[in-house]
């Protein structure tokens, strides 16, 4: 399996989906064995046989009842088992291509739709195994076995259940192309369905302040009503395949019937092999039956991987540029094991970039150093880019013309990885995982103690109580307890956008002085909409929101 696209079907994969469709066939075998042997049974004690045969043929009914038995249940734990392990696998190729992907560069779909992809189209996959390509499969060789036995009894019957089988062929065919026009659109409905469920909930208090939650409640009904479209055509056509294939099930038995009582008219059989084989075509009838909902799961599953493989690798960045006057190549390129044991410098010269799948360069012509001991600070109103700036020195976003370099060396001579072993970054919005306040302070820096901990809490204004009365960390205290994150890993470059929103004055000064002591021998980039913090910074960048504005304040 790569990491670049979904995984495959290897030769350990197939084998184990071939053991579990044998034993399926098995199952199949046992059900049609059980019939004809029960036929016979019913139909010849009558004859009063001698008592050893009577014998023989309870005990393969007995037989063919355990195997029966035994053979489904373990053809579902072997289909299961390969299902379950397929889906596994698929869940931890989309975990790694979301993490490449992250921020910035996931599909369309907002959370509720990639929790659709990541549950309920991986359980396609799953559903693949166990619901359709292991029944039919194991159902086809069933219904050839049978044809082959007719044929060997009474050659018409065989003819009689090869033509019911191709009926119900078509019976399934027909469900696979009327559902498909609807299923292959089921899962994009599912998704926008969980879309707008998490975002009501999410933005329920916003939405009640706006008096909006009623127009947000007819904007869920009205996707549930196209998911539930969809569903209903894709049960319709379901139906439609059954209805065929009991047509195809009836067609048979009333063929062997038929030929069958006219070869016992002309005496070609006897009334026993009549029985057997209306049992055998009752039993192909029955397998008939299980095809309509088998074949409507694959154009589901099939758009359910097409939604999977939707989302995309992340495009390569260019190769890295050969060493020059402006590429120095002298000493290590910094990594991971070194990040908190010397200082590093980061340089923007002539950077441009862009969002993924946004129209035009939102960054153009920036350079952007930032130094240890001598802080930069980066302004600009909203929508200018200066959250894009970090996601460039995260490497989550290539730049599309100029360099990005690390002491020097450019910075796509290492895996993006390793640049990010370099950084501390505190988020605009910060996230706070569900664990204790000493786990989520110590994400990035397992080794610190608390009283080192506790010192720089007091330092940003947290020596408080928090999420009092079980309520949640308010805005301020959530973005401080993120600065605190970053600072404590420790590393030589810090980029803290916005660690001073939804704070008072008082309160952001502390902050700002907190950091900047501590940060003292480290490189640091501080965003900020405050214009009073600027003066502090001995480099400023202002970035305006029009590339094309020919003002804005002057950058030092």
């Amino acid at each position: 399996m790569t990491r670049d696209r979904l995984p495959g079907l290897d030769r350990r994969t197939a084998r184990r989906a071939l053991v579990a469709v044998g034993i399926g066939l098995a199952g199949e075998l046992a059900a049609l064995g059980l019939l004809a042997t029960g036929a016979w049974l019913l139909l010849s004690a009558s004859l009063r046989p001698p008592i050893l045969l009577l014998s023989i043929a309870m005990g393969a009914v007995q037989v063919f009842s355990f195997l029966r038995g035994t053979a489904r249940y373990v053809e579902r734990l072997a289909s299961h088992n390969l299902g379950l392990g397929l889906q596994a696998g698929l869940r931890a190729w989309l975990y790694h291509r979301l993490a490449q992907l992250v921020p910035c560069g996931l599909p369309g779909g907002d959370r509720g739709d990639l929790l659709t992809r990541l549950i309920d189209d991986t359980e396609e996959v799953q559903d693949l195994v166990v619901r359709a390509a292991v029944p039919v499969l194991a159902a086809a060789a069933a219904w050839g076995t049978a044809v082959v036995t007719a044929a060997a009894l009474l050659s018409p019957a065989g003819w009689a259940l090869l033509a019911a089988g191709a009926l119900a062929a078509v019976g399934t065919g027909l469900t696979a192309v009327l559902a498909g026009r609807k299923a292959a659109a089921l899962p994009a409905a599912r998704g926008a369905v969980a879309s707008w469920a998490l975002g009501a909930l999410t933005g329920r208090e916003e939405l009640a302040a706006l008096g909006a939650a009623e127009w947000a409640l007819d904007q869920l009904a009205e996707r549930e009503r196209a998911l539930g479209t969809r569903t209903r055509a894709v049960a319709a056509a379901a139906g439609l395949g059954r209805a065929v294939c009991a047509l195809a099930g009836g067609t048979g038995l009333a063929g062997v019937a038929w030929a069958a009582a006219a070869a016992l008219r002309t005496g070609r059989i006897g009334p026993i092999e009549l029985g057997v084989l209306i049992f055998l075509a009752l039993g192909v009838a029955a397998l008939f039956q299980s095809l309509p909902d088998a074949v409507g799961r694959l154009p589901v599953s099939r758009a359910s991987v097409h939604r999977l493989a939707a989302i995309g690798p992340r495009p390569r960045p260019g190769p890295p540029a050969r060493p020059g006057p402006q590429h120095p190549v002298a000493g290590p390129v910094p990594g991971p094991g070194r990040a908190a044991r010397r200082a590093a410098s980061v340089a923007l010269r002539g950077a441009a970039a862009a969002y993924p799948n946004r129209p035009g360069p939102l960054l153009r012509d920036l350079d952007l150093r930032l130094a240890p001991g001598r802080p930069a600070a980066l302004a600009g109103p909203s929508g200018s880019g200066k959250t894009l700036v970090v996601f460039t020195m995260l490497r989550f976003v290539d730049l599309t013309a100029g360099q990005l370099s690390i002491d020097g060396i450019d910075a796509r001579a290492r895996s993006p990885e390793a640049v990010r072993a370099l950084l501390a970054w505190s988020p605009e919005q910060p996230t706070l995982f569900p664990a204790s306040l000493r786990a989520n302070l110590r994400v990035g820096a397992p080794q610190v103690t608390d009283r080192q901990i506790t010192d720089l809490l007091r330092r940003l204004g947290l020596d408080t109580v928090l999420a009092p009365w079980g309520q949640a960390v308010s805005g301020g205290e959530l973005q401080r307890l993120s600065v605190a994150r970053a600072v404590l890993t420790d590393r030589p470059v810090l980029l803290l956008d916005e660690p001073t929103r939804h704070l008072d004055a008082a309160t952001a000064d502390a902050v700002l002085g907190a950091v900047l002591e501590r940060a003292a021998d480290r490189s640091l980039l501080w965003i900020t909409h405050r214009p009073e913090e600027l003066a502090v910074f001995p480099e400023v960048r202002h970035l305006r929101a029009d590339p094309g504005a020919p003002d804005r304040p002057p950058d030092r």
